[in-house]
């Protein structure tokens, strides 16, 4: 049987989903065949906590992204009587949270420097490769969240080297033949 290579994209919220979404393909195993998810890109994720980061205290306000409206979204998105800043979905860094992070597939996790979310993503990054799994970090600087998705911001030369990093590290678990090809 032959393997479907799938890679799991996700942006803001979605870099939460495409994680939770991993979790549970690792969870799953063989279930999935002939899915395979090789790899996933989190981009600038929505991760928050009980315990706010340094990037929550400095940055929080800073920009149309500010923390209260992002804990409604947390409240208006999980069940009521599941709310916590520390549910799975919201929390990668929290014990117990699912399968063993030296489980989870490549992670290439992008963030940027003006993003108050940034913290948290940098340190599951971090864990990840302490676990050995390929989980580069790609901060851009004088960047904020969205800063290689939202329409106005396209052409910068931020969002253009993003599309290029992510180009050329998905390209090596997406090749069949376990080398990078060119388009």
């Amino acid at each position: 049987m032959s393997e479907n290579r799938c890679v799991l994209l996700g942006v803001s919220c979605g870099a939460n989903i495409a994680d939770f979404v991993a979790c549970k393909a690792v969870e799953a195993g063989k279930l999935l065949d002939p899915v395979k998810v090789v790899a996933q890109v989190l981009m600038y994720p929505f991760f928050v906590g009980k315990v706010p980061t340094h990037s929550e205290l400095k940055l929080a306000n800073s920009y149309f992204y500010d923390k209260s409206m992002c804990l409604l979204a947390w409240k208006l998105f999980l069940p009521e009587d599941e709310f916590s800043l520390d549910h799975p979905a919201a929390n990668p860094l929290i014990p117990g949270r699912g399968p063993p992070l030296k489980c989870m597939p490549p992670t290439l996790t992008v963030v940027a420097e003006h993003d108050w979310m940034k913290d948290r993503a940098i340190a599951y990054s971090e864990e990840l490769r302490k676990v050995n799994v390929d989980a580069p970090l790609l901060e851009y600087k004088d960047a904020v969240h969205e800063f290689a998705t939202l329409d106005i911001l396209l052409k910068t030369p931020q969002a253009q080297a993003c599309a290029e990093d992510i180009a050329i590290w998905v390209k090596k678990y997406i090749s069949t033949r376990g080398h990078e090809f060119s388009y």
